[in-house]
């Protein structure tokens, strides 16, 4: 399971619920204005990619081509607590490389992992697989969305999310441990700064 040291309040304030708003549209123009900037800096490219990110988000992997770029924003928020990430997706030489470009915590200064090779070793281990599990077609806004996902190449945005409290924490659990896998150095250097504790 998920243990995550939570600071406990007695009530949520408007100023805290303020807080978390301005937090979560700051991060979705975030990468939105990521995606843009990746696309003004690819305007010489020869071929045009058939990579579409409402047809292949969820098998990313294999259906982008060379020079192809997928921008991935993760809501990891919960309740009094605030944390994202955005995770770059390239694929050059025919290999697909994987980064975190940002990790926000709460008010923190953001942290940055290296780039790597995105060759994840099981189904249970990969972003795709995850992401399958969402239906995309439920977009009930009262529930944030868990993946923001872009092409820069494109105007559509893909918005994976699911309805309920319990939902999000198993999602978090399941992305954790797929991060763990990808990043067992930085993740776990992570869990000791934040006071994050994630279990086998």
């Amino acid at each position: 399971m998920l243990n995550r040291k939570f600071t406990t309040f007695n009530s949520r304030t408007n100023h805290s619920r303020d807080v978390s708003k301005n937090m979560k549209k700051e991060f979705l123009i975030l990468v939105l204005s990521f995606g843009f900037i990746l696309g003004c800096g690819q305007k010489t490219e020869l071929k045009k990619s058939d990579f579409k990110v409402l047809d292949n988000y969820a098998d990313f992997s294999s259906k982008m081509e060379n020079n192809d770029t997928l921008t991935i924003g993760v809501n990891l928020s919960m309740c009094a607590w605030e944390e994202f990430d955005l995770i770059e997706v390239t694929k050059t030489d025919n290999k697909v490389y994987l980064q975190m470009k940002e990790k926000r915590v709460m008010r923190d200064e953001p942290v940055k992992f290296p780039k790597i090779q995105y060759n994840p070793q099981n189904d249970s281990l990969s972003l795709e697989s995850m992401m399958s599990t969402f239906d995309i077609k439920y977009q009930e806004e009262i529930n944030s969305p868990f993946f923001i996902i872009t092409n820069p190449k494109e105007e559509n945005i893909v918005l994976l999310r699911k309805s309920g409290l319990s939902n999000r924490g198993i999602n978090i659990e399941k992305y954790n441990k797929i991060m763990l896998d990808l990043y067992p150095k930085e993740m776990e250097e992570y869990k000791l700064i934040k006071n994050i504790e994630v279990s086998e």
